[in-house]
């Protein structure tokens, strides 16, 4: 009887016990996207004043580094595989492929992320050459990582006024290909 007692006692502490598990948050970046919306806070030591660009507007900021100086609604693209990312659409050739302004081979642009873990989707990080010749790093938080949709969060930058401003810009892109 003993041994019976013993042999459920181990079975009971064996298989009543749950390991905790947190879900992996893996980032899908992987497709094509047009920038559907952009929200563009700006914060000065009083105030926070929105900014809200949607369908047929256009953003500028000639301080920014190209091409995010300029951002169409609807008309500026970005597309990322595996490791890479390309950006601004400029045309496509008679055979069907993308004509980017910025990573197109040998100028290829490499992207990292950067602490995502289970609770944190994180930042998308890349170094780049403007057309003008400027080195420029860009980070993003990653906000939102949907099926169809991916939501990019700058980490802001000072401009300006007599305080200086911080403006901060948020993405709202839109998967139109693979």
């Amino acid at each position: 009887m003993k041994k019976i007692i013993l042999i459920l006692s181990v079975c009971y502490l064996l298989f009543s016990c749950e390991a905790y598990v947190t879900e992996k948050s893996d980032v899908t970046l992987s497709g094509k996207y047009v920038v559907s919306k952009l929200d563009i806070t700006n914060v000065d030591q009083n105030q926070t004043l929105d900014s809200l660009y949607l369908l047929g507007s256009t953003y500028q900021n000639s301080v920014l580094p190209k091409p995010f100086d300029s951002i169409s609604i609807n008309h500026f693209y970005i597309h990322m595989d595996y490791a890479s990312i390309r950006m601004k659409l400029v045309g496509v050739t008679q055979g069907g492929q993308d004509i980017w302004g910025y990573g197109n081979a040998p100028n290829e642009i490499f992207y990292r992320i950067l602490n995502n873990n289970s609770y944190d989707l994180g930042y998308l990080q890349f170094d780049y050459i403007t057309n003008d010749g400027s080195s420029r790093r860009i980070t993003f938080h990653i906000e939102n990582d949907g099926y169809e949709s991916l939501q990019l969060k700058s980490s802001g930058g000072w401009f300006g006024g007599k305080y200086g401003e911080k403006q901060v810009m948020t993405m709202s892109l839109t998967r139109v290909g693979p």
